[in-house]
């Protein structure tokens, strides 16, 4: 939204810098305060920075000014209220932004005088144990949150601009160069390393490069070529979701009993800030043992709020800056904590052809050393043996499995022919009985009684089962079931389908494939179809269940496993929750026609087929 309010002002400038009149002049300034109320929210205390970075009060001082024609004289105040003379102000400058009462209200505020009233302890053990932590990760965003936890640096100083430097014969010290802030200037100083000073250079090399740290610099450099300080604001902008998400799981977040870094008065969780406050606490308590006002200079020094070879007594108002961070204090001793140690390295021999491959690959992998590319290489082999060793387990599960059938179906066989012996042999003696039965009814025949009958037909019974089982145990005439083996699951491409063979699914793996398409989709129109603020689509909860057609809950649990890339591409176009930025479900497409856009998105990027409310 910043680009869009310095295009605005860039607009506003050229419109009226020729004009002469109060009457020509105002129309457009009214314009302007409509276009801020309604497409902006910014509170009294951001708008006049806001501005103030837009070039907005320079611009317009810059002109030459006439009482009556482009200008009007205001009164000046003292801190009384008293008017001590007047000056010519831009009617552009009286008619737009804050007017007398807002800066009043803007500039009285209590937060420092409280924060400093409401100090916060620190533990040096517990902080250091965690700046270590951060600082042996492999995550680039733990490591850039420990390196400004160790130097007491700015986000976009350690992501882009900062050098340091080993100071001879000091362990824990840097030359510093790269400080933001300072509108062109390019100090160098020292200052503290909370770890050894080579430990962090080695670090800070290791983050600039990663092939994410490299595409962010690259992106803000395309965007604003000259403009350092707008190039600043955009990293600041695009990582500080991720860092202070990192600040708050390892130093303290809401609900948390026992943070390791106390929230500082008028916070309700730890920041990037809070760990430069911290930071200046911690250094000065290790390296100074001087008075109050010496601990208070070493600190503003260290801050690069006082950095002056020469410094006058007046420079000593930069100390109010300094004062705004010294919240924090320590009752216990600071100490020079270690670099972790490393794995010693041996000396391995290779051909030349083998060593140039390397090399290739260390520049396709983009790797710091062939020692990393040996390191990949064994992971990737012992990888592939893993796999290898799986897939001797599963050859040796599936070949007993068929085992075990081929042997059911064999006993089964048996089991059916035993069985089918036994009707053959139940029938026979049905017959034979058939036969005594009627023998029985002839006068002439000798009659039997009833106990004879009995043992006649038991003996008869057995030798013919013993004859079909040969002298085995009558087993029961059922059939057996062989066990089923369930056949393996083929797992699904979902990537690979075609965009009507997705949306033709209701698998659930398939829903997901939705959504990524459809966030996919929304990316490539803003970035090659869109032309401007009021045809971009802000990446929302609502947008991707709109074109995916997917349940808003599992949109939900999609933009949060994906929380960075929603943010940084929202955040590109100014597009994001000012208040809120780190939360993507407070994003919202307002002023938009969402329709006609997700139609557009939908017929280019998707083969029309999502978005089942513009098809209907």
């Amino acid at each position: 939204m910043s680009k869009a309010v310095q295009e605005q002002v860039d607009q506003l400038f050229v419109t009226v810098k020729d004009l002469q009149s109060l009457e020509e002049i105002k129309p457009h300034c009214e314009k302007f305060n409509e276009w801020i109320n309604t497409n902006t929210n910014y509170s009294i205390k951001s708008l006049g920075t806001v501005l103030s970075r837009a070039g907005f009060y320079k611009k317009f001082k810059s002109l030459p000014l006439e009482q009556g024609k482009n200008a009007d004289s205001v009164p000046k105040h003292d801190a009384n209220g008293n008017v001590t003379g007047y000056e010519l102000k831009h009617y552009v400058l009286l008619l737009c932004g804050l007017d007398k009462k807002d800066w009043e209200e803007r500039n009285e505020t209590t937060r420092v005088s409280l924060r400093l009233d409401n100090g916060q302890e620190i533990s040096p053990d517990e902080y250091l144990e965690v700046t270590g932590k951060l600082l042996e990760s492999q995550d680039l965003h733990e490591v850039a949150v420990g390196l400004i936890a160790a130097t007491g640096r700015r986000p976009h100083e350690i992501l882009a601009r900062a050098k340091f430097a080993a100071v001879e014969g000091q362990s824990y010290q840097v030359m510093f160069t790269g400080q933001g802030k300072k509108r062109g200037d390019q100090p160098v100083f020292a200052i503290a390393t909370l770890y050894p000073a080579s430990y962090v250079i080695e670090r800070l090399n290791w983050l600039r490069k990663e092939p994410s740290t490299k595409a962010l610099l690259t992106e803000v450099a395309n965007e604003n070529p000259t403009d350092v300080a707008a190039q600043n604001r955009a990293i600041d902008s695009r990582r500080n979701g991720s860092l202070n998400r990192v600040v708050r799981a390892y130093f303290g977040d809401k609900g948390d009993k026992a943070p390791i870094l106390n929230f500082r008065h008028g916070e309700e969780q730890d920041n990037c800030k809070a760990l430069r406050a911290a930071y200046l606490a911690l250094a000065t308590e290790r390296d100074c043992q001087g008075s109050t006002g010496s601990k208070m200079l070493h600190a503003a020094r260290s801050a690069g709020h006082f950095v002056k070879e020469s410094p006058t007594d007046r420079d000593l108002q930069n100390l109010v800056t300094t004062l705004g961070y010294a919240d924090y204090y320590t009752t216990k001793p600071v100490g020079f904590p270690d670099a972790p140690e490393k794995e010693k390295l041996f000396q391995i021999r290779a051909i030349p052809a083998d060593f140039e491959y390397l090399k290739e690959l260390q520049g396709e992998w983009q790797l710091p050393n062939q020692q990393s590319v040996v390191s990949r290489l064994i992971e990737h082999h012992k990888n592939r043996v893993d796999v290898a060793k799986l897939l001797q387990e599963a050859q040796r599960v599936t070949a007993q499995l068929e085992a075990e059938v081929k042997e059911l179906r064999q006993s089964n066989n048996q089991l059916e022919q035993v069985n089918n012996q036994l009707d053959i042999a139940n029938k026979q003696l049905q017959q034979e009985k058939a036969v005594m039965e009627t023998t029985a009814q002839q006068p002439q025949t000798v009659t039997l009684n009833v106990t004879e009958l009995d043992s006649w037909l038991e003996k008869k019974v057995i030798e013919v089962v013993n004859k079909v089982t040969h002298g085995g145990a009558i087993a029961p005439a059922t059939t057996a079931t062989p066990a089923k083996v369930a056949p393996i699951k083929e797992e699904i491409d979902w990537q690979a389908k075609t965009d009507a063979e997705v949306w033709g699914s209701k698998a659930t793996l398939a829903a997901v494939e939705k959504i990524r398409r459809s966030y996919q989709a929304i990316c490539l129109y803003n970035d090659t179809v869109a032309t401007g603020d009021s045809d971009r689509l802000a990446i929302t909860n609502q947008a991707l269940r709109d074109l995916s057609g997917c349940n808003g809950l599992l949109v939900r649990d999609w933009i949060e496993q994906h929380k960075d890339e929603v943010i940084s591409h929202n955040a590109k176009f100014g597009m994001e929750n000012k208040k809120d930025p780190s939360n993507p479900a407070s994003y919202a497409n307002k002023g938009k026609d969402t329709d006609k856009i997700l139609l557009l998105i939908n017929e280019e990027f998707l083969s029309g087929e999502g978005f089942k409310a513009g098809r209907n």
